[in-house]
């Protein structure tokens, strides 16, 4: 079976979640990605053999840094894109059909859903929101974009199947749906190992900082050293030269170890972030995100969880963290989560798909 997974290249949390999925496909899938996130990443994440085949067609949003959207900028953007789209449709369809694909997964271009629909492939979404629900209120503001936003809509309708990350914005305009409980990464508490190689000191307490791809290159990271109890490591360079933060490289530790081995992750909230702290028993101190649909459904399920710290946005960007770190390391860490949401995902994925075909064979028949 020849799985092809369209992914947006809006940062890499809908890569993540994709590649935690296409881990637990059976022996005999073959799966590739046709994506601008670049394969290195990939070989990081893989755990088995893969296509890449870089292309683009939607942009998910243009941010100034990790949590601001340029709503009009976006909107452009996605303009342009969906105008070429129209033109190379015929040609998708062909390199689809071409390299044998049986079937076309999605997170979350909604371009995907109009090739599979001419090629007469099988299609599923794999999701906990859409670019449709992102875009619908900025629509509000650049009316233009209306006609888009219709089509965007009227290609998620072409999926067969959604399968549910939860938890989501509810995404009513799908046909068909399973749900499906958190997808992502689970990794081991080596915090000893990781004090050790990078020199921390043992009695201080670990902060894991995520910024993202965007960065928050504005913010006064060398304020840091004013926590003295605190060690802070983090995958990205934060400018600043705080004498407290170790940036650690992914080929060294792991990137789910990270998230296990720290006593508190602070970010924006993702889906992954979100699914990864709670899968590993991390809390989480985040900040608000504006003009982004999937923020307040994950916020809830963080309320619901009970070890999120919400900060405002200035005390998040002027480090006044004192309070929050305080009742992440002195209050009862959560326990892990269990889920089997990517097995679940792979195999309602797979069942779509051969479902899919075999239809389409009894069509040709006929």
């Amino acid at each position: 079976m020849n799985i092809l997974y369209y992914l947006t290249a809006h940062g890499y949390g809908h890569a993540v979640r994709s590649c935690a999925i296409c881990n637990e496909f059976s022996g005999d899938v073959r799966v590739s990605f046709r994506t601008l996130i670049p394969r290195k990443f990939f070989e990081e994440e893989v755990r088995r053999p893969f296509g890449h085949f870089p292309a683009q067609f939607d942009c998910g949003c243009i941010q100034s840094d990790s949590v601001t959207v340029n709503k009009e900028e976006t909107l452009k953007t996605y303009m342009q894109l969906a105008q070429k789209n129209e033109a190379r449709l015929n040609d998708e369809v062909k390199w689809c059909l071409d390299r044998g694909v049986d079937g076309i997964v999605s997170d979350i271009t909604p371009f995907a859903f109009e090739v599979a629909k001419k090629a007469g492939l099988p299609s599923i979404a794999a999701t906990n929101f859409t670019w449709y629900d992102i875009y619908e209120p900025y629509v509000r503001e650049y009316p233009a974009f209306d006609p888009y936003l219709d089509k965007i809509r009227k290609q998620y309708q072409w999926a067969d199947l959604l399968v549910e990350l939860m938890p989501s914005t509810g995404m009513a305009y799908f046909r068909d749906r399973v749900k499906v409980p958190l997808v992502g990464r689970t990794g081991q508490d080596i915090r000893d190992r990781l004090k050790n190689k990078l020199g921390l000191a043992g009695e201080k307490h670990i902060g894991m900082i995520y910024v993202g791809e965007f960065g928050m290159d504005n913010m006064p990271w060398k304020k840091l050293e004013k926590f003295r109890d605190w060690d802070f490591i983090g995958i990205y360079p934060l400018p600043g030269g705080a004498a407290n933060y170790r940036q650690v490289k992914k080929e060294d530790f792991p990137y789910p170890d990270l998230v296990a081995s720290a006593e508190v992750m602070i970010s924006k909230i993702g889906y992954g972030v979100f699914s990864e702290c709670q899968l590993n028993g991390t809390p989480l101190i985040y900040l608000p995100r504006e003009d982004f649909a999937e923020y307040p459904v994950l916020e809830k399920a963080i309320g619901e969880w009970g070890y999120g710290f919400r900060l405002s946005r200035d005390d998040y960007c002027s480090l006044n963290w004192e309070r929050a770190l305080a009742q992440a390391a002195f209050g009862q860490r959560p326990k892990p989560q269990l889920s089997d949401g990517p097995r679940m995902g792979a195999r309602e994925i797979e069942d779509a798909v051969r479902r899919g075909s075999a239809e389409a064979r009894a069509n040709k028949g006929r």
